[in-house]
């Protein structure tokens, strides 16, 4: 079997090098395996370093190239590259395509010095077809296109994807951020998105709204918002539709399209609401058009830069004809038996203000069964659940949690917890991040032995809320030295392991990451628990009732244990001096000692300290 995949993995390495174009002016370079030298950050002396585009561009360097090291590319200093800086964190890659991702974004060569800032705007005209040859690191071809809002305003593209802003590096280092990402479209690289934000049902919870307490916002992206300073044609005629087309055009309003999509010579082609209410879940499911970099990939396959735009009388008396979707695929005219696009019947036509055509349509391009099973594998956190009356009806997370719980063998301690302590109104509705202890967690500190009574008690409510944390976090989220209130009024700080994947809350290690609850919130499992100072003393009293006999019984130790109708007792109402009934000593397996707590309780640089009444 390994050699099997072995042998399918070097014939699809071998197939994609052979399709390279042996004709790209940088061939040679792409075969030599030169990266880029992270050594040489930051060179140009101009640079502020703390300058977001700066920052931009030093986080993919630093997180991403040191990856192609390990697949033998060596970093080269003397040899000029061009970066091209995506729209996406690098860290949140899955690590297998990560060494495509990374090359798909990196071109050997000056693939665009001809830049058309202030020194070059003379020499703009001929850095399209200077630098159409280019290729990136892994052989696909690099096309530059200029659109022309007027003489002095000049947007660049490429590939589709507008330019944003350049970063010169050094002499021979040069970066490009884009508004996108390139690759494979049908298939992204990232388990996540770029959040959307909507209040559609079938949108995952709003992004990280809860209280951070090592910054008082959560972490988002600084994305710029590309907005038009003038009306635009399209979303003025989308506008002016009473129905039909709604759909797009609040996917549009909220893609990065809206800058360029009135700049150039289009025809552009609109699915019917009908045509995205075909993907709708019923009741409750994967609704593929809430993953954001989808929808927009899916857009741009929408959009066909044309020199000329085509009119419906063209499409009526042609046989067939072949166009390139602004996203790099490709559809196909056809006049009979009746106007079509890829076999989708056109319904109807319209002519902008600006020259631009809109073909109404009644299928969504590009978007199938498998590839929108393929994203819902990727995108489970986008998964809508189904409605429960049972066991919390008004804590729809708590309740998705504790049935996976319940499911699961490893966690038979927790949901019993669960059962029996009342914090569904703590924990109403959704978007919470749920830190889980497992069974063995529990058995280490004796807390399988407490009774449910205690377990309901105010201390074992307050040591629960301790796991949970409004806003849904991400692993990517989880930073080092980061660190977050819990609903139980604790605080809860991340700790990453320098050259691993280890990660630790408080005391406890993760030991299973991003378990996502549909798009309610998200789990983490970890090996031990929160807070269990709080409980302590009562496996302490617990020990000491289940040997009470042991002292006394020339070293036997008894098999009572405390009766059920007996209630625990605090350690208030114990007499000061009396005597140890456990047997000489604080030995034996649930005995639990300071120490053992000692990492326990933080405090925070920063932060208050926050003193609690415990309960009489």
């Amino acid at each position: 079997m390994w050699l099997q995949w072995s042998l399918l993995v070097i014939s699809v390495a071998s197939a994609s090098v052979l399709q390279i174009d042996q004709n790209l002016k940088n061939i040679k370079l792409i075969e030599s395996k030169f990266i880029p030298d992270v050594n040489v950050l930051p060179a140009d002396q101009s640079i502020n370093i703390n300058d977001e585009n700066w920052q931009q561009v030093r986080r993919f360097m630093e997180d991403g190239l040191p990856v192609l090291e390990i697949y033998g590319y060596k970093p080269q200093r003397d040899i000029p590259f061009t970066l091209i800086i995506p729209k996406i964190d690098v860290r949140t890659i899955e690590k297998p395509r990560l060494k495509e991702f990374m090359l798909e974004h990196m071109v050997p060569g000056r693939a665009f010095e001809n830049y058309a800032d202030e020194d070059s705007a003379a020499a703009s005209s001929s850095s399209s077809s200077s630098s159409s040859s280019y290729g990136n690191g892994n052989g696909h071809k690099i096309v530059f296109r200029k659109l022309e809002k007027s003489p002095n305003n000049v947007v660049w593209l490429l590939n589709g994807f507008q330019i944003l802003h350049r970063v010169r590096i050094n002499d021979n280092l040069i970066a490009l951020a884009i508004d996108g990402y390139l690759g494979d479209r049908k298939s992204p690289y990232s388990k996540r998105n770029i959040q959307e934000g909507s209040s559609s049902r079938y949108n995952e919870p709003q992004r990280l709204e809860m209280r951070n307490s090592t910054g008082n916002i959560a972490h988002t992206k600084n994305e710029p918002i590309l907005k038009e300073s003038k009306a635009s044609p399209l979303m003025s005629f989308l506008g002016s539709m009473k129905s039909g087309t709604k759909v797009f055009q609040h996917f549009l309003s909220k893609s990065n399209l809206t800058q360029i999509m009135d700049d150039g010579s289009f025809t552009i082609l609109i699915p019917t609401d009908n045509a995205f209410q075909r993907w709708h879940p019923i009741d409750w499911g994967f609704y593929p058009f809430s993953v954001q970099e989808f929808t927009e990939s899916v857009l741009r396959n929408h959009f066909l830069p044309m020199q000329k735009p085509l009119r419906m009388a063209d499409v009526k008396n042609m046989d067939q004809m072949a166009v390139r979707t602004m996203g790099g695929e490709s559809v196909v005219f056809r006049g009979q038996p009746a106007p079509n696009v890829n076999n989708v019947s056109i319904m109807s036509d319209y002519t902008l203000s600006n020259g631009n055509q809109v073909f109404i349509i009644t299928e969504v391009l590009f978007v199938s069964e498998a590839v929108v099973s393929k994203l819902h594998q990727m995108h489970k956190d986008k998964e809508t659940p189904p409605l429960l009356a049972f066991p919390w009806f008004g804590a729809q997370f708590l309740s998705h949690s504790f049935l996976a719980l319940e499911r699961d063998p490893r966690f038979t301690q927790i949901t019993r917890f669960l059962n029996n302590a009342e914090i569904a109104p703590h924990v109403s509705g959704a978007n919470y991040t749920f830190f889980v202890p497992d069974d063995k967690a529990f058995e280490r500190l004796g807390f399988d032995k407490l009774s449910d009574d205690v377990m309901a008690s105010q201390r074992g409510v307050k040591m629960l809320l301790n796991h949970f944390v409004k806003g849904r976090l991400y692993n990517r989220d989880l930073k080092d030295n980061e660190v977050f209130e819990t609903i139980g009024g604790g605080h809860i700080k991340i700790t990453r392991n320098p050259g691993s994947n280890a990660t630790s809350v408080n005391n406890a290690k993760i030991i299973e990451s991003e378990v996502f609850v549909y798009n309610l919130g998200t789990m983490f499992y970890i090996d031990d628990i929160l807070y269990s100072h709080l409980l302590r003393e009562y496996v302490i009293k617990h020990k000491s009732r289940t040997n009470y006999a042991g002292g006394n019984n020339n070293g036997r130790s008894s098999t009572l244990g405390t009766p059920t109708d007996v209630e625990i007792v605090p350690n208030e109402f114990e007499q000061s001096g009396g005597t140890n009934n456990g047997g000489g000593g604080g030995g034996g397996d649930y005995s639990i000692h300071d120490e053992d707590f000692d990492d326990e309780i933080i405090t925070p640089k920063a932060l208050p300290v926050q003193f609690y009444e415990l309960p009489k």
